[in-house]
C-alpha cells in the first residue's frame, strides 16, 4: 500500500512537471536547452554557410551558434538576382523578413483561402464558341493575394504558408529573414526546416541539411501524383523535378506575368491602411481581421512613419501588432533605426524579448552587458553583421563619423524597452535619496544623473554638457 502511495505522488509530479511544460508551450516560452544560454561572451556574427541557386543565393548563421540557439531563432539573407524567382516554400516556425534592398512582388499561400486575384480576359488561341462556359475555363489565371514588396517593407508570414517572391527591379533584392524557431507554432525540434513545393536543390540545404534537398512532391508515386491532380504520369513526373539542378531561386525566361494592383507611390502616406489604436478600435472594418486577407507587410523606412525624429541625430520607427495585427498572432516585432554621425541610442534593455539586430548600412560600437554588469560585448559592427541582444541585456549604440542603419527583429508582438538614461528613464523615475544612498553621491550629482539628458532614445555621442531643452525635437 505504501509502494502504491509512493506510486501515485511520483506521478502525480511528473504531470505537473509536464503540465507545466505544455503551459510554457502554450504561452510561447521557449523551453530550455542545456547549455544554450552561456552569454558570457557574445560577438558579432557573419554568415556561415551560402547555398547558391541558379539566380541567387541564400546566406545562412549558425543557428547552432550559443547566442542564436538561446534566442530560439534562425537567421538567413535572401539574394535574388534580377528576373528570379523564389520558388514556393514554407517554414514549421513563423517568419518576419526586412527588405533591405531591391524590389519585387510577393504571393503566400494560405490553405482555404479563395483565389480573389483574377484574369478574365481569354487565353490565346481560345475559341469564340468556348467564351460562354461556365467555371475556371472563363479565366486565364486566378490565384492567391499578390502584393508588391520594395525596400523598406517589413514582412511576416505565418507557420506553414508557403510563399514566392520575384525580383522586378534592376539590382539584387535583398532581404534578411528570420525565423523564430522556439514560438510556440513550431510542433518540431529547435532546428530550422525547409518545405519547398518545387524546386530541387543539390547542394543540401543548411546545416542541419547536408544531403541533397527536394520538393514535398519528389517523395510520393508519381501514379499516386497522377491520380491526385488528374494529370498523367509524365507530367507527375515533372512535378517532382527530379533532373532539375538550378536550386530554389531560378530564373524566369521570358515576361512574369501575374495578375496584380498597380505599384502605389514610392512614400504614400499609409495612414489610411494603418489607422493608430488598438487592432480592434472602431475604426477597423472587419475585412482586414480574416486570415485570409490579413495585410503581410508594413514598410518603415519612410521618415513619415517615426515614432522617434530628430533631423540632426536619426530615428526609429517599430512596427508592432498594433500597426501590423499580423504581428499578434505570430508573436514578432520590428524595429528600424537611422543614426547620424556622432551620435548615440541612449543606453536600454528588452524588457520582454530577445532582440536580433543586423546592421544594414555603416558601422557603429555596440556594448552590451549582462546581468552580472560584466561587458560582454564591445565591438564595431558593420554592414551585413548582426548582433544577439539577449533579453534583460543592456546595451548603447555609438556612431562616429559615419551613419549607422539597422534592423531589429523582436521575439514579442509588443517588445517593450527601459531605458538607463533620458527623461523617460529609470534612473530619473527613481528619488533623489535612493541615488544618493545607492551610489555614495552627494545630492546635486544625483540631480545632474537625473536631469541632465533630457532625451528619450536618441543623443549626441561626443561632450558631457547638458543639451538645452529648446534642443529636444522628438515625435
Amino acid at each position: 500500500m505504501v509502494k502504491l502511495a509512493h506510486l501515485l505522488v511520483a506521478t502525480f509530479g511528473a504531470l505537473l512537471v509536464l503540465n507545466g511544460c505544455l503551459a510554457r508551450q502554450s504561452l510561447g516560452v521557449p523551453p530550455q536547452i542545456g547549455n544554450a544560454c552561456n552569454l558570457d561572451n557574445l560577438d558579432v556574427l557573419q554568415p556561415t554557410e551560402t547555398i547558391k541557386s541558379e539566380a541567387g543565393r541564400v546566406e545562412y548563421w549558425d543557428h547552432n551558434n550559443p547566442q542564436i540557439r538561446c534566442a530560439g531563432v534562425s537567421v538567413s539573407r535572401l539574394i535574388i538576382e534580377q528576373g528570379g524567382l523564389y520558388l514556393p516554400t514554407f517554414f514549421s516556425s513563423p517568419k518576419i523578413s526586412y527588405v533591405v534592398q531591391g524590389m519585387g512582388i510577393s504571393g503566400r499561400v494560405v490553405p482555404g483561402c479563395a483565389e480573389t486575384f483574377m484574369d478574365s480576359q481569354p487565353m490565346q488561341g481560345q475559341q469564340q464558341g468556348q467564351q460562354g462556359q461556365q467555371g475556371q475555363q472563363g479565366f486565364r489565371d486566378m490565384h492567391q493575394k499578390v502584393e508588391h514588396v520594395r525596400h523598406g517593407d517589413v514582412i511576416a508570414i505565418t507557420a506553414g504558408s508557403s510563399h514566392w517572391i520575384y525580383n522586378t527591379g534592376d539590382q539584387p533584392l535583398v532581404i534578411i529573414c528570420l525565423l523564430d524557431i522556439a514560438n510556440y507554432q513550431n510542433q518540431l525540434d529547435r532546428n530550422p526546416r525547409t518545405f519547398r513545393l518545387a524546386g530541387n536543390n543539390p547542394q543540401g540545404g543548411s546545416q542541419q541539411q547536408q544531403q541533397q534537398q527536394q520538393n514535398m512532391l519528389s517523395g510520393f508515386d508519381p501514379q499516386v501524383l497522377a491520380q491526385a491532380l488528374k494529370i498523367d504520369v509524365r507530367l507527375a513526373q515533372e512535378l517532382q523535378n527530379q533532373q532539375d539542378s538550378r536550386g530554389n531561386i531560378v530564373r524566369v525566361k521570358g515576361p512574369f506575368q501575374v495578375v496584380r494592383p498597380p505599384l502605389r507611390q514610392p512614400y504614400e502616406s499609409e495612414q489610411w491602411r494603418h489607422p493608430r489604436g488598438p487592432p480592434q478600435s472602431p475604426q477597423d472594418n472587419g475585412l482586414e481581421e480574416t486570415i485570409c486577407s490579413m495585410r503581410t507587410h508594413e514598410n518603415i523606412d519612410d521618415p513619415a512613419r517615426a515614432d522617434v525624429y530628430k533631423p540632426n541625430l536619426g530615428r526609429v520607427t517599430s512596427v508592432n501588432s498594433y500597426t501590423l495585427p499580423i504581428l499578434q498572432y505570430i508573436r514578432l516585432s520590428a524595429t528600424r533605426g537611422i543614426l547620424q554621425g556622432n551620435a548615440m541610442v541612449l543606453p536600454k534593455y528588452n524588457m520582454n524579448a530577445n532582440e536580433i539586430l543586423y546592421c544594414t548600412q555603416g558601422q557603429a560600437r555596440i556594448q552590451v552587458v549582462n546581468d552580472n554588469g560584466q561587458n560582454v560585448l564591445d565591438q564595431q559592427v558593420q554592414k551585413g553583421q548582426l548582433v544577439v541582444i539577449p533579453q534583460g541585456f543592456a546595451y548603447v549604440v555609438q556612431s562616429h563619423q559615419n551613419n549607422f542603419e539597422w534592423i531589429s527583429f523582436k521575439t514579442n508582438a509588443n517588445a517593450m524597452v527601459s531605458t538607463l538614461a533620458g527623461r523617460t528613464s529609470a534612473l530619473r523615475a527613481l528619488p533623489l535619496e535612493v541615488l544618493t544612498n545607492a551610489f555614495q553621491i552627494s545630492l546635486e550629482e544625483a540631480r545632474r544623473i537625473k536631469f541632465n539628458t533630457l532625451e528619450t532614445t536618441l543623443t549626441r555621442a561626443r561632450g558631457g554638457q547638458p543639451q538645452l531643452i529648446e534642443e529636444i525635437v522628438e515625435a
